[in-house]
């Protein structure tokens, strides 16, 4: 393949981010490398310098009401970086679902009208209240990460103009491949979510099974033209 690239990958999870990084660099995967922390983010960005890697200013919601002491850091750092995540909301345990709400809903307004950013989203058991949230009046693109919604909230998201992330786990998924044909071709992105899923060669199995599913001629393509388009 030509060319490859990764919306959502965390390199501050790697069990050996050295070698994460000379394999992104190896194989010239453009990268989106997300952040749990604000603090990490900073500690990346001073850290890493490769023309193929940009760190992403996250917050992660499951973390939100542990370093609740951070997220004045996250509002500091806001104004600077381009692509953010991972953010969103995770509604799987019914606490602390306010202070996620309110932190999203925060992070939403400050972002609304900054047509630059990039927003990969986590929505595991939220996904109506995160397009609830994101409203139709915005301006930056949104990444919706590992899409777990249903028919109709696929549909609104689609309506709103957002890219699906698609990684190898979700094509094994009876439930996903039956949603895939409803996302148009031109808002299909990768991701590998590395190291929650095995990273070698992720990126061309997804294609391929999207191909599959899709019966699209070399859907690299459009896929890669995708992932330009969002950069512009």
């Amino acid at each position: 393949m030509e060319h490859l690239y990764d919306t959502h990958f965390h390199l501050d999870l790697q069990k050996d981010r050295a070698a994460a990084v000379r394999n992104i660099e190896e194989n010239q995967i453009y990268t989106i490398a997300v952040t749990n922390l604000p603090d990490l983010y900073r500690k990346e960005t001073a850290e890493i310098k490769s023309k193929y890697i940009r760190i992403a200013l996250g917050f992660h919601p499951e973390l939100i009401h542990q370093y609740k002491n951070q997220i004045s850091l996250m509002w500091e750092l806001l104004p600077e970086a381009r692509y953010i995540g991972e953010v969103g909301l995770d509604f799987v345990d019914n606490t602390n679902q306010q202070e996620q709400v309110a932190f999203f809903s925060g992070l939403i307004e400050r972002c609304r009208y900054d047509q630059n950013k990039i927003i990969t989203i986590h929505s595991r058991q939220a996904t109506g209240k995160i397009l609830e949230l994101l409203g139709d009046d915005f301006r930056f693109k949104v990444i919706l990460h590992w899409f777990t919604g249903s028919r109709n909230e696929l549909i609104d998201a689609i309506n709103k103009s957002c890219y699906i992330s698609v990684n190898s786990a979700m094509l094994r998924s009876k439930r996903f491949i039956n949603l895939l044909p409803l996302i148009p071709s031109n808002r299909i992105l990768l991701e590998t979510d590395s190291p929650f899923i095995y990273f070698d060669n992720s990126h061309i199995q997804t294609l391929q099974s999207i191909s599959s599913v899709l019966k699209m001629y070399k859907p690299d393509i459009d896929i890669w033209n995708n992932f330009r388009r969002i950069l512009e």
